[in-house]
């Protein structure tokens, strides 16, 4: 019977996993703006630029960023939240209201990433 690659490759799993942690530059709560990711172009390319590293160490066949004709309006939180659970991490998601520089108040998403040991 064929290994999975779970089994085959759980270092290079978890290499992955703190490259993409360290792209997203979380904060001391472990998490992330959602609004603050959709504006850095640089941190969207870097992670999509793991989508040729991925494919060696991830199944990634119910990954919809990796199917050709599927369009995704933001593959590069599917791939963070994609690959982060299938190495155990959580997800939790809330909502929350941020101020621009002109003082009006806008809706965001913030997640929180942690692992359960």
């Amino acid at each position: 019977m064929r290994i999975k690659l779970s089994e085959k490759f759980h270092n290079e799993r978890e290499e992955v996993c703190k490259k993409i942690i360290s792209i997203i530059d979380l904060d001391e709560n472990n998490s992330f703006l959602l609004c603050d990711l959709d504006e850095d172009i640089e941190k969207q390319q870097k992670l999509l630029d793991l989508k040729e590293e991925i494919p060696k160490y991830f199944a990634c066949s119910t990954i919809s960023s990796f199917k050709p004709n599927f369009d995704c309006k933001r593959p590069y939180l599917n791939i963070i939240r994609s690959i982060l659970r299938k190495q155990q991490y959580i997800f939790e998601r809330s909502e929350i209201e941020k101020s621009n520089n002109q003082g009006c108040f806008f809706r965001s998403t913030k997640y929180r990433i942690f692992r359960n040991n």
